[in-house]
């Protein structure tokens, strides 16, 4: 169950209670702009070294979910670990073939958010480490300051919010979410489970934040492995 809603952190602030500190980095692996063309050869071998790099997170259980987008843009993929300090994750995927050639670099957010990420998929993985591999889509909404961004929300709105998000988690129809607690322009994100994307859309729009006008949605897909999320 999510106990800290995209604002707590805020709100915990504002009444004195501690602050829950983050349990994730969240990566965004984004496309370096007018990176030179590549052979097919080179591109597969860059491709090959990527994954196998990003495999080896994974087994080592760094890495605890990790996947391409389908939306088209400078966001190529997300891996999300459980990490020491952002500064860990950047060096670590300085260490990825995508990124020492150029291809990519990545952006990392401190994230709180519900355990268990991943932990399904490395627990099915110890019993057959041979089976095939589902990958799944799912859409997922950042929440982003908007221009009437002018401080913390109310406490009835936030309780609101927490209220929202709670009831999309019971309800099944949303699979994480948590804020990113850098206080940076991206407040955080719902990872929604399989739906058409504008039923995501919706939902998110819903929230109280965003139909107060405090926050606006961007919406995107991204392609998991299935298993990452507890059912």
């Amino acid at each position: 169950m999510l106990r800290l809603t995209l604002l707590a952190l805020l709100a915990g602030n504002a009444v004195g209670q501690p602050v829950i500190q983050p349990n994730y980095c969240f990566g965004m692996l984004m496309s370096v702009a007018n990176r030179p063309r590549l052979s097919d050869d080179e591109a597969q071998k860059i491709q090959a070294g990527h994954m196998a790099h990003l495999n080896a997170l994974g087994e080592k259980r760094w890495l605890v979910a990790a996947g391409p987008m389908t939306t088209p843009g400078n966001l190529r993929g997300l891996v999300i670990s459980k990490c020491k300090s952002i500064e860990e994750a950047r060096e670590l995927a300085a260490q990825d073939p995508a990124v020492k050639n150029g291809r990519l670099y990545i952006e990392a957010y401190p994230w709180q958010a519900p355990e268990g990420l991943g932990d399904r998929y490395w627990a099915e993985y110890a019993k057959n480490p041979d089976r095939k591999v589902t990958m799944v889509k799912h859409p997922l909404a950042f929440l982003v300051k908007s221009v009437q961004w002018n401080g913390m929300p109310s406490m009835e709105r936030l309780k609101e919010h927490g209220a929202a998000v709670k009831a999309h988690l019971e309800s099944g129809k949303m699979k994480s979410a948590g804020p990113f607690v850098d206080g940076g322009s991206k407040i955080g994100v719902f990872i929604f489970a399989p739906m058409p994307v504008e039923e995501a859309r919706q939902l998110a729009e819903n929230d109280p934040l965003v139909k107060s006008g405090v926050a606006r949605v961007e919406i995107l897909e991204w392609i998991a492995a299935e298993g990452t999320f507890p059912q």
